[in-house]
């Protein structure tokens, strides 16, 4: 299990960008091959960032920044109850955000036996 540790930078870079995770089977199907969904998506802006097999997704990644994003790239709702519960969770893994103040490193849990 990977834990979190650190603290946000408040740099904003996690707000610039929407990430979608599909089913890779099907996604597929329905485009012949890899190659051909990459290239109909980056028609529209779309970016295939990678792909995990045993689990069957594709990860997406499309620029749209967040309403809430200040100039200074600063959350408005930052510290509300307006701020969406997604926001304040992320990142739940590991991203390639490059200042990011958050890590993760792996840890194994263990379960106490019940006799």
């Amino acid at each position: 299990m990977l834990m979190r540790s650190g603290e946000c930078h408040h740099c904003g870079e996690c707000c610039e960008t929407v990430n979608m995770t599909v089913v890779r089977d099907v996604t597929l199907r329905q485009h012949g091959n890899l190659e051909e969904l990459t290239r109909y998506l980056e028609y529209r802006g779309i970016r295939v960032i990678g792909e995990d097999v045993a689990t069957n997704q594709l990860y997406y990644s499309i620029d749209i920044p967040c309403r809430q994003l200040t100039g200074d790239q600063q959350c408005r709702v930052h510290n509300t109850p307006e701020k969406p519960l997604l926001c304040l969770k992320y990142p739940w893994a590991p991203d390639d955000i490059k200042n990011c103040g958050y890590t993760f490193k792996e840890q194994t849990v263990l379960i106490e036996e019940v006799s």
